[in-house]
């Protein structure tokens, strides 16, 4: 009977022990993340993203814009890379989806170079770049830049929906085995299984 309530009693010591080591462990991962998070939340519905607004893109819960514009699915990822010194860097990547033609499938790489928004990546029916006003670009002429290079290489709109059933997929389960190749298990009992997966790599300015 007293072997019994001993161990009883050490087994609820562990328990509590054990629920405070997750308590702090998820108060320290989520803190500071929470704060960064609201902070960038508050930035991404000022005015600077007015025209955004106006075109009725949507703000996702991964922090991008995505919306459509004269026909091209849009979307705009605002990016912040904390460097040595400690500060952020601010800058933004935008990207739009096309259609390819046989003619030009071919050809879609010789297509990636340097225009006069900035150096153009296209691949997978997806043209990427970095605005050359990469801290604060005018997103209306980005946009209208864009799908005038479109028109010139004679590169039609491509739906959200279509490029997503070509290509997204595929993209989404490359990430999925990239996140699951940066998780780290912190603590495992029984069903409970908490993992911090590490934030990825960033280039440093």
């Amino acid at each position: 009977m007293i072997d019994n309530n001993i161990t009883d009693s050490l087994l609820f010591g562990l328990s509590i022990w054990i629920g405070v080591i997750v308590f702090f462990i998820g108060v320290g991962f989520t803190s500071e993340e929470y704060i960064i998070r609201k902070k960038r939340i508050k930035k991404l519905y000022s005015e600077n993203y007015s025209f955004l607004d106006e075109n009725n893109f949507i703000l996702h819960h991964d922090l991008y814009f995505e919306g459509k514009y004269i026909e091209f699915w849009f979307r705009v990822y605002p990016i912040a890379q904390r460097q040595q010194n400690g500060q952020e860097l601010e800058y933004y990547f935008i990207e739009a989806c096309y259609e390819l033609t046989q003619e030009n499938k071919e050809r879609e790489e010789k297509l990636s170079g340097n225009y006069f928004l900035g150096k153009l990546t296209f691949s997978n029916n997806c043209a990427g770049y970095i605005p050359k006003n990469w801290s604060n670009p005018d997103f209306k002429e980005e946009f209208d830049g864009l799908i005038s290079i479109f028109d010139y290489e004679k590169l039609k709109p491509l739906s959200k929906n279509d490029w997503e059933e070509i290509y997204g997929k595929k993209i989404k389960e490359e990430k999925l085995r990239e996140e699951k190749s940066r998780a780290k298990q912190i603590l495992k009992i029984g069903k409970l299984d908490i993992k911090y997966i590490k934030p990825e790599k960033q280039i440093r300015h």
